[in-house]
């Protein structure tokens, strides 16, 4: 890849991955990943299972530390000894395809205790912002349902309030839908869809085709830790290059 898109330089991307690797022991898990994210896209990330993705969203949040290269944060890297990787995630946060919810606290808790205990906001402040978004996902109503009284559906769409409540600048989606019965994909789907309507920032693990296909600005498709080929919706989708997509493409779509 060559570090432009439409334009752009890598000098004004918000993440900019340059040459990520990542093993696990003798496994080369990322090889060599390059990508820039820029504000307000929305880059999904497509390949069959095992290909890498989800350890690329983790290398990103810092929940796995990279074996070499850089991610770069507003041009500044964020792998330093020295960095605060909880201020960082306030910045760029994550949802979990298993929703990593507090199960002894409440909807209203969990959206505020990241508030408090991060940020330092007042219980107030933490208060307004977890019911601001709350509302914004539907799930005000269930504000003091613990989450084991949520469906797969509520309790995802509770993880992303409480992601958004932080007011983060990039957010990041592993695979939110893949835990979640067919039904209650969609609500979930919806929500991320009016994020990307508002012009938020995001990184999508995704194996919801159409869902990638309507939405992103930037489609990137990995088979075994490398980036294959990455660029619009209509070029990947509509015009793939390699032949690696195009072999992924048919038999994915097919089902």
């Amino acid at each position: 890849m060559d570090g432009q898109i439409s334009g752009r330089t890598a000098a004004d991307a918000i993440i900019s991955v340059r040459h990520l690797s990542k093993s696990f022991g003798k496994h080369e898990v990322l090889k060599d990943i390059d990508f820039n994210v820029f504000k307000g896209d929305v880059t999904t990330v497509i390949g069959a299972s095992g290909s890498g993705k989800s350890t690329l969203l983790r290398c990103i949040n810092l929940l796995e530390t990279p074996s070499s290269g850089q991610i770069l944060y507003h041009g500044q890297d964020v792998m330093g000894r020295h960095v605060d990787a909880a201020g960082y995630r306030s910045h760029v946060g994550m949802v979990f395809q298993s929703f990593n919810l507090f199960y002894n606290k409440n909807v209203l808790d969990n959206c505020m205790v990241g508030q408090i205990r991060v940020l330092k906001r007042s219980k107030q402040q933490a208060y307004e912002e977890a019911i601001k978004y709350l509302g914004k996902v539907g799930m005000l109503p269930y504000m003091k349902a613990k989450p084991r009284q949520l469906s797969g559906g509520q309790k995802q769409r509770v993880a992303i309030a409480r992601a958004l409540a932080m007011n983060p600048e990039v957010l990041l989606f592993d695979e939110p839908t893949s835990a979640l019965d067919p039904e209650m994909v969609g609500e979930v789907l919806d929500v991320m869809s009016a994020l990307a309507k508002e012009g938020m920032t995001m990184i999508v693990v995704t194996h919801e085709m159409a869902f990638a296909r309507q939405v992103s600005t930037q489609v990137v498709y990995m088979n075994d830790g490398v980036i294959c080929e990455s660029g619009t919706p209509d070029q990947i989708f509509g015009n793939p290059q390699n032949d690696k997509t195009k072999d992924f493409l048919a038999r994915f779509l097919k089902r």
